[in-house]
């Protein structure tokens, strides 16, 4: 097996990064809709505790939704940069 290029090293470490974030933005969501669906709740007012556990889901899911965008957005803005240089792998 032979060495691998800088580029190579590069777009395996992203596909690593975006696929955690995606697993961990799966599992936020999954766990709000198992909240909302399943766990009874007081019709009258959501506890001070579900609050929180919901305001901290909400933050990690912006937050992972945000690198994802930025990951994606960086990899398609340098390709389209080389394909209109004209260089290779575009």
């Amino acid at each position: 097996m032979g060495r691998y290029s800088v580029e190579d090293v590069e777009v395996r470490i992203w596909a690593v990064v975006v696929m955690v974030l995606s697993v961990i933005l799966l599992g936020s969501v999954i766990a709000i809709i198992y909240g909302v669906l399943y766990v009874e709740h007081d019709m009258n007012q959501i506890s001070p505790i579900d609050q929180a556990f919901l305001g901290i889901l909400k933050d990690i899911m912006l937050l992972c939704i945000g690198a994802v965008g930025g990951v994606a957005g960086r990899k398609a803005v340098q390709g389209v940069a080389q394909a209109v240089k004209g260089g290779k792998d575009a």
